[in-house]
This record gives structure tokens, sequence and C-alpha cells, in this order.
């Protein structure tokens, strides 16, 4: 099972079908009125994926949301930090409130398996939501792939050694790469179980999965409208 936290339109899912051909079950979550049609779209094409109209976070209630001008690609509960200097092009046009809800209440409240898969891609809130996760939904995750950074590109954003820290006891990190050559303080990393670690590092998943994504990014931020994609 799949569980993409921070979907926007889930342009992924053709490369997620080719790497995970077997998931049986994609649970999405994204915030955002237009994304969420785009979503709700695939849902109806596609009987695996269901769709959550919220933001994860560590509290279930309401927050303020801020929305990027980048098609809603950067927006995110925290404000910007360094974010602005190393993607000028990108502000936050409009605050917004969202429903926010913990992973553990959804999963409970639907009667939905833990995830085994999961993509977390929250725009510098990667760690408050991982924070917010039982013992429980950490011991059945096997691969993580989150965006992170190595500083505060969001304000109050946890960076790459608190995450490594915080997923230490369960978790190896098999790499981290950057986005871009221009800005290498900000990029996504790949954890695996440590119980999976040997097996991972033998067939290179994670670098095949990282390759294969951060691939795909790129060539979506070369699209109009979407080059501050961060």
């Amino acid at each position: 099972m799949l569980c993409v936290i921070g979907a926007h339109k889930f342009e992924e899912l053709r490369l997620i079908n080719r790497l995970f051909p077997s998931l049986q079950h994609i649970y999405l979550f994204e915030p955002q009125a237009e994304p969420l049609v785009a979503l709700k779209q695939l849902a109806e094409r596609d009987s695996r994926i269901k769709v959550f109209p919220c933001a994860v976070s560590d509290t279930d209630g309401v927050a303020s949301f801020n929305v990027a001008s980048n098609d809603g690609e950067s927006s995110s509960l925290l404000k910007l930090g360094t974010h602005r200097e190393l993607f000028p092009e990108v502000t936050m046009k409009t605050v917004i409130e969202v429903p926010t809800r913990r992973l553990d209440s959804v999963l409970t409240e639907h009667g939905l398996a833990n995830p085994d898969v999961m993509i977390v891609d929250v725009q510098g809130a990667e760690y408050l939501v991982l924070k917010s996760f039982s013992p429980t939904v950490l011991d059945g995750l096997r691969l993580l792939y989150t965006e992170v950074s190595t500083e505060a590109l969001y304000e109050s954003a946890g960076l790459l050694s608190d995450v490594e820290a915080l997923l230490a006891s369960r978790f190896v990190n098999l790499g981290f790469a950057p986005m871009r050559a221009d800005v290498p303080m900000h990029g996504n990393a790949v954890f695996v179980a440590r119980a999976d670690a040997d097996v991972a590092v033998a067939l290179k998943l994670g670098e095949r999965f990282r390759r294969a994504f951060h691939r795909l990014k790129r060539r979506l931020r070369g699209r109009p409208g979407a080059a501050a994609n961060s």
C-alpha cells in the first residue's frame, strides 16, 4: 500500500505503476481545491486510489495554509524561509484555512491498512508530519521517499539531520540528492526499514526509485509555470 502525503496532482502515477506493479491501494492526501479535482478524476479511473482532502499534520483540526504562486506546488503549512532567496520567482499569493488530520486518525477512522511505502512532499513540513506517526505506522513502513532540506527553506522546518535522527532507530538513509545543482541544500532522501536494508542495497531499489522520481520531477519542472517546483 502506497500513501502519498502532499500529492498535488499526482502526476507520478505512471512511474509508480512501473516501480511498484503489485500495488493494491494508493492513498492520496491533498488540501488544495484545484489539485483535488485532478486527484478525484484519477480515483474515478483507478479503483485502488482513495483521496483525502486534508493536510496531514500532528493534530486533527484546522490550520492556515500558504498557497504558492507556482500552481500551488510550493504551498505549505509553513511560511517561506530561505525559499524566498533560493526561488525568488515563487511567492505566497494567499492564505486559506484547511482541515488537518493525523495520519493515524485517518487510517483508524476509515479502517485502512498501514502503508508499507510512503511519499512525503509537504514543503518543509516533512518533519512535522513524520514525528506525528505512531510506532505502529512506522513499524509497518518499509520504504519512505521524502523531500527534505539541509537548511530552513520554510520557517520552523525540520532539516535532513532532524529527519535522520527521528527515523534512525527504524530506518537507514540510502541517500540524499539535490533537486537542482544550483540549490544543493534542497532535495529528496530515501529511507528503508533496517530489516530490508541489505536487500534494498543489493537490488538498488532506493537508487532506482530516487533517480526515476528525480528525472520525472525535472521533466515536470520544465513545463510552463512549473519551473520553480520545490
